[in-house]
C-alpha cells in the first residue's frame, strides 16, 4: 500500500478549490452529486418487503473513475456536503467503493471551505452517520411512493390517460394549497368601509394626531364628528421612552433566501445557486478561498472563534463604542438540526468592497448581504429617543408620537427601515393639561383590504413556520411548482392557475392528508426522529402507507368501474347539447370537454393562462372566454382575415394566418395619458400580464390590470381591475381612488 492520499467530494467546483489548498500530497475527486439512485422508470421498492429499496448506479463509468483512483489509496476522505444527502453519499461510496476493505474510509465534515478549517477537519476524521442515512432513505422512498403512485393517478384522472407533466409532491402539493386557499380568499374578500379620523394642529411646527381605534358605523361617525366639533382639545399625557433596536440573528438558509428575495430580487433558487458558488470558492486575489459556510442550516449558532474574530474586527474598524457589551448569542427553534453553524462569512475581515473585485455582480451582493448581517450580531444596540403625547377631547382620545436617533449601533452597519414616526416634528412646550387651538379634522373613509399573494419568499416564510420541508428543500419547492405550471409569478407574487386549482382540489378531495400542513410537518417530525434514533425507518413508512395505499385502491377502483372520480364543470354551455363543459388537462394544458362525454365529444380550446373564478369545484369562464375569442377575431390591418389568438414566450398576441402579422392584443381602450394611443397586453417575466400604451417608448403609460373603460367620476382616468381590490382608477387624484397610483414603465 502506498502513501497516496484521495479526497472525495460530490461538486466539481468544490474539488478544484481543495485541490488549490491541499497541493500534491493529496488527490480530491468528485463523484458528480449522487452516485446512487432509485430506478428511473419502476417503483423501486419492494413494499412487501419492509420498503426494502433497489439502489442503482447513476453513472458507471464516473463509478469506475473512482474506483481506479481509491484503488492503492491508504486513506480515502469522505467529505461529501455535511447534511443528509451528503451523507447518504457519503455512505454509497464507501459501500461501492470500500471492496471488504473500509477501514482506509473516513468521513470529513467541511462545514466552510478554508485552509484552515479543511486542514482541522483532517486532522479529525470521523464515520459515516448511519441515522443521517437512514433518514435520507426515508425521505427518498417516501418520495418514490407519493410522486411514483399518485402522479400517474392525477393524469389518468384529470386527462383520461397517463402521461407525464402532471404531478404531486410530498411538500409540494401542501406549498400549493397555500397559494391557491390565499387565492380563493382574496376572491371572495367582501371590502367593508371604515373611517379614521385625523386632527392638524396649526402649531408651530404643526402636527397631527389620529383618533384610536377605527370607526365602522355610519352613526358612530356623526357622533363623533358632533363631539369634535364642539368639544375643545387639551394635553392629557406626554411621555419619552428611549427605543432599542437589536440585530436580527445571523442568517439561516430560510431567511436568507426571503432578504434575499427582497432586498436583491433573487428567487429562492438563485439565492442557493450563488451561495453554493460562494461557499465551494473562488478566485480571491489569484487564491480559491470559500467565502461563506455552508448555506443549508437552520441553525444560528456561531463557533466561538468567529465571535471573537467578528469582535475584534468591530473594535478595530469602528471603535469600541459600536461593540456588543458581551458576545451575543442567539437560541435555536425548536428541533432545529444544529449539526452546522449560522451562514456567516470564513473570514469577517474580507470586507465585501476588498472581495467585490473578484465577484460576479451577484456573487457580491449575496456576500455583502451575508457579511454584514453577521457583524451587526456582535455590534451595540441602536437607540431611538421617542415622545408619545395623548390628547382628549370630549371623551374621545387622540395619539401623536415622534421618534429620532440617539446611537447607531449596528445600524451602521445593517440599515434598518425607518420606524413608523421617524422624522415627525413635535412643537416644543407640549405637557399635561395644555389647551390646544382647534384642530382641522379629517375624516378618512377607508376600505378593509385583501390579503397579499403569497411572494416567495413569503412561501418560503410559511413553509419554515409550519415546519414543511427542510432548509434544502425550500428553492425546490417553489420551483417546482412554478415550472409544472400550477402557479404563475405575476407582480413578484405567486398566483394559482386554474391547473392549479383544478390539482389542490383533486388532493384535497381524495388525498386530503397531502395538502394538510400539519400532516406532512408531522412527517418531518418523524425524519428527524429517525436521525435521532427515535423512530424506526420501516415503521414511519408503514404508518404513511396504510392509509395511502388504501386511497390509490379506492380511486383506481372507481376508474376501472369506469366512473369519474373527480370533475370540474364550468358555466361554459356545450354549443351541441348545451350540458355544461367541463375542464380537462392535457400535456400541462387546458382544454374544455362536454360533461356527457362519450355520449357527446365535443371539445374547445383554452388559453394557457384564462381568465377564471373558481369556487367550490367550478369555475366562471364564459366571460373569459369570450374576451379571448372576440379579441382573436379581430381583422387583420395588412390583408383584413381574420386574426387568431397565439401564446408564445411573452403572453398572448394575436397572428394572422395569413400574412404572417403579429399585434398585441388589444383591449379597445384609449390611453388617457397621451389620448392617441390603445391600450393593449404585454408580459414580462418579472411583472406578468399588464397592460401599457401601444405608442411605447413615446407614451410610457402601464396598468397592473386590464383596463374596462375610461372613468365616468374624474373622466381624466381609466378604470381596470385591481386583481387585490377591484375597479380602480389609474388617477391618483380621482375621489374613488384609495390606493396607490400605478407605475410608469
Amino acid at each position: 500500500m502506498t502513501e497516496k492520499k484521495v479526497l472525495i467530494v460530490e461538486s466539481p467546483t468544490k474539488a478544484r478549490t481543495l485541490s488549490a489548498y491541499l497541493g500534491d500530497g493529496m488527490e480530491v475527486h468528485s463523484s458528480k452529486g449522487h452516485v446512487r439512485d432509485l430506478p428511473e422508470r419502476e417503483l423501486g421498492v419492494d413494499i412487501g418487503n419492509g420498503f426494502s429499496p433497489k439502489w442503482v448506479v447513476r453513472d458507471r463509468r464516473v463509478v469506475s473513475s473512482l474506483k481506479k483512483a481509491v484503488k492503492d489509496a491508504r486513506v480515502v476522505y469522505l467529505a461529501t456536503d455535511p447534511d443528509r444527502e451528503g451523507e447518504a453519499i457519503a455512505y454509497d461510496l464507501l459501500e461501492l467503493l470500500g471492496d471488504g476493505n473500509r477501514h482506509r474510509f473516513a468521513r470529513v465534515l467541511l462545514h466552510e471551505i478554508t485552509p484552515e478549517a479543511v486542514r482541522r477537519a483532517l486532522e479529525e476524521p470521523t464515520e459515516v452517520d448511519l441515522r443521517k442515512v437512514e433518514a435520507q432513505r426515508a425521505r427518498r422512498i417516501l418520495d418514490r411512493l407519493v410522486g411514483y403512485q399518485l402522479s400517474p393517478l392525477l393524469s389518468l384522472v384529470l386527462a383520461g390517460r397517463r402521461y407525464e407533466g402532471l404531478s404531486a409532491g410530498r411538500v409540494q402539493s401542501v406549498a400549493l394549497r397555500f397559494i391557491c386557499d390565499r387565492e380563493l380568499e382574496i376572491q371572495g374578500f367582501v371590502p367593508e368601509p371604515y373611517w379614521e379620523v385625523e386632527a392638524r394642529f396649526p402649531t408651530q411646527p404643526p402636527f397631527s394626531a389620529k383618533l384610536e381605534g377605527r370607526i365602522t358605523d355610519p352613526a358612530e361617525l356623526d357622533r363623533t364628528r358632533k363631539t369634535l366639533l364642539r368639544a375643545g382639545f387639551q394635553v392629557e399625557e406626554v411621555v419619552e421612552e428611549e427605543v432599542k433596536r437589536r440585530p436580527p440573528p445571523p442568517f439561516i438558509t430560510s431567511t436568507l433566501q426571503q432578504v434575499a428575495a427582497s432586498e436583491l430580487s433573487f428567487s429562492p433558487r438563485r439565492t442557493m445557486q450563488v451561495a453554493q458558488q460562494l461557499y465551494e470558492g473562488v478566485e480571491v486575489k489569484g487564491k480559491r478561498l470559500g467565502l461563506i459556510t455552508y448555506m443549508r442550516t437552520d441553525s444560528v449558532r456561531v463557533a466561538d472563534s468567529a465571535i471573537q474574530a467578528a469582535r475584534l474586527f468591530i473594535k478595530d474598524s469602528f471603535g469600541k463604542e459600536l461593540l456588543s457589551p458581551k458576545p451575543r448569542r442567539f437560541k435555536n427553534k425548536k428541533r432545529a438540526q444544529d449539526a452546522h453553524e449560522a451562514i456567516r462569512p470564513t473570514h469577517v475581515s474580507l470586507t465585501p468592497e476588498e472581495v467585490a473585485p473578484h465577484l460576479t455582480p451577484e456573487q457580491a451582493k449575496l456576500y455583502e448581504l451575508i457579511w454584514r448581517r453577521f457583524v451587526a450580531t456582535q455590534m451595540a444596540d441602536g437607540v431611538w429617543r421617542r415622545r408619545k403625547v395623548a390628547i382628549s377631547c370630549g371623551g374621545l382620545r387622540f395619539k401623536a408620537s415622534a421618534s429620532w436617533p440617539v446611537f447607531p449601533g449596528f445600524t451602521l452597519v445593517l440599515p434598518v427601515g425607518k420606524l413608523e414616526d421617524e422624522g415627525v416634528m413635535l412643537p416644543e412646550g407640549l405637557e399635561a393639561g395644555l389647551s390646544l387651538p382647534p384642530p382641522e379634522l379629517e375624516f378618512l373613509e377607508k376600505k378593509t383590504e385583501p390579503p397579499g399573494r403569497y411572494t416567495e419568499a413569503g412561501l418560503v416564510r410559511k413553509l419554515e413556520r409550519e415546519g414543511i420541508g427542510r432548509p434544502s428543500t425550500y428553492a425546490q419547492i417553489v420551483s417546482v411548482i412554478q415550472e409544472r405550471g400550477y402557479v404563475k409569478r405575476e407582480n413578484g407574487s405567486l398566483r394559482p392557475t386554474l391547473l392549479g386549482h383544478v390539482v389542490t382540489d383533486f388532493l384535497r378531495a381524495h388525498f386530503p392528508e397531502t395538502v394538510r400542513e400539519d400532516f406532512t410537518a408531522k412527517l418531518e417530525e418523524d425524519l428527524d426522529r429517525i436521525q435521532e434514533g427515535e423512530a424506526d425507518r420501516v415503521q414511519v413508512l408503514s404508518s404513511f402507507y396504510g392509509w395511502f395505499s388504501q386511497r390509490l385502491s379506492q380511486v383506481e377502483g372507481g376508474i376501472k368501474q369506469g366512473k369519474r372520480p373527480f370533475r370540474v364543470l364550468t358555466d361554459v354551455p356545450c354549443p351541441k347539447c348545451g350540458a355544461p363543459m367541463e375542464v380537462r388537462v392535457w400535456k400541462g394544458g387546458l382544454y374544455l370537454g362536454c360533461s356527457r362525454y362519450p355520449e357527446c365529444r365535443t371539445t374547445r380550446s383554452l388559453p394557457p393562462d384564462p381568465k377564471y373564478r373558481y369556487g367550490e369545484g367550478r369555475v366562471e369562464l364564459a366571460q373569459g372566454l369570450a374576451e379571448a375569442e372576440a379579441a382573436s377575431g379581430a381583422p387583420c390591418p395588412d390583408c383584413n382575415t381574420p386574426m387568431q389568438l397565439k401564446h408564445g414566450r411573452y403572453g398572448r398576441f394575436l397572428a394572422c394566418p395569413n400574412c404572417n402579422r403579429t399585434m398585441p392584443v388589444p383591449t379597445g381602450v384609449s390611453c388617457p395619458k397621451c389620448g392617441q394611443g390603445e391600450l393593449v397586453e404585454r408580459f414580462s417575466p418579472r411583472r406578468g400580464t399588464f397592460y401599457a400604451c401601444n405608442r411605447y417608448p413615446d407614451c410610457r403609460f402601464t396598468l397592473p390590470g386590464r383596463p374596462i373603460e375610461p372613468c365616468g367620476e374624474c373622466k381624466k382616468g381609466v378604470l381596470y381591475e385591481d386583481p387585490r381590490s377591484g375597479p380602480r382608477c389609474s388617477n391618483p387624484e380621482c375621489p374613488t381612488r384609495t390606493n396607490t397610483p400605478p407605475q410608469e414603465a
